[in-house]
């Protein structure tokens, strides 16, 4: 059990760390570079296409889907975090340990 619940924690920090470099990806293109890896928009654009159908994401030409995208990621593992009292105590041992 501990081990599910560390999966999902450390799955929703690496989603966490994509939505951030997709975000600072996305200020390039101030810049007129135009970069994106598709690794990137593969595992991104069906999350945000999931969202954007549950509610309305964009306000004029600001989209917020990675701002919402990390909002529930924070939800997730605060729900994981404060109903199995135990996993917080894991993690931070193993963080200690290293």
């Amino acid at each position: 059990m501990i081990e599910i619940g560390l999966g999902i924690i450390i799955f929703t920090d690496l989603i966490m760390y994509l939505v951030f470099f997709d975000v600072i990806l996305s200020w390039l293109n101030l810049f007129w570079l135009n970069w994106r890896p598709i690794f990137v928009s593969s595992i991104l654009d069906p999350l945000y296409k999931n969202i954007s159908n549950i509610i309305p994401t964009t306000f004029w030409m600001f989209k917020f889907d990675a701002l919402i995208v990390i909002i529930c990621i924070y939800f997730i593992q605060g729900i994981l975090l404060s109903n199995i009292p135990w996993l917080e105590e894991e993690i931070l041992r193993l963080i200690n340990s290293i």
